[in-house]
């Protein structure tokens, strides 16, 4: 059987797989080691990485489908270099901070359509209803009482309020 070049400019799925309790120099959950890379089968990958990666639980926190996976995956690969963990055969493996996961789970949303499970889960509705909510009814309470206060001031004599 001959040799073919892999073309990975084709639809297919763009991934973020997450290596859990993993930690550098930065202990806890400051820094996460994830890998953004690209695949036909995000499952049959996931495989791979068990079977030839160190010992780790290994989890696909996203998949999104595109039209050009080896475009997309480069553009992320790009936007997230100052992140990149220097490694000898791979350069897929990234130190997400906490504003750069969520700024990663922000180009995931941007590039393609959402496949897969996902494990981060998106701020309920209802918790940002609350908070407006909340964040009203405190507006509503400091004005009254900016009214009141106001009010309680008594005016000077002499003056006439029309």
């Amino acid at each position: 059987m001959a040799w073919t070049e892999r073309n990975d400019s084709v639809p297919g799925y763009v991934y973020l797989i997450e290596a859990e309790n993993v930690t550098g120099f930065i202990p806890g959950p400051l820094l996460r080691k994830c890998k953004i890379g690209l695949s036909r089968n995000p499952e049959m990958r996931l495989d791979a990485l068990h079977s030839s990666q160190p010992p780790c639980d290994y989890v696909i926190l996203r998949t999104i489908y595109v039209e050009d996976m080896a475009e997309v995956e480069d553009l992320l690969h790009k936007d997230f270099k100052h992140c990149n963990v220097k490694l000898n055969k791979s350069r897929e493996w990234f130190d997400l901070n906490p504003l750069d996961f969520w700024r990663v789970q922000m180009a995931f949303n941007k590039y393609g359509r959402e496949y897969g499970l996902r494990k981060v889960k998106p701020v309920p509705v209802r918790a940002v209803i609350g908070g407006l909510v909340a964040l009203l009814g405190i507006g509503i309470l400091i004005g009254q009482a900016v009214r009141q206060e106001s009010q309680a001031k008594p005016m000077p004599q002499g003056e006439i309020v029309k």
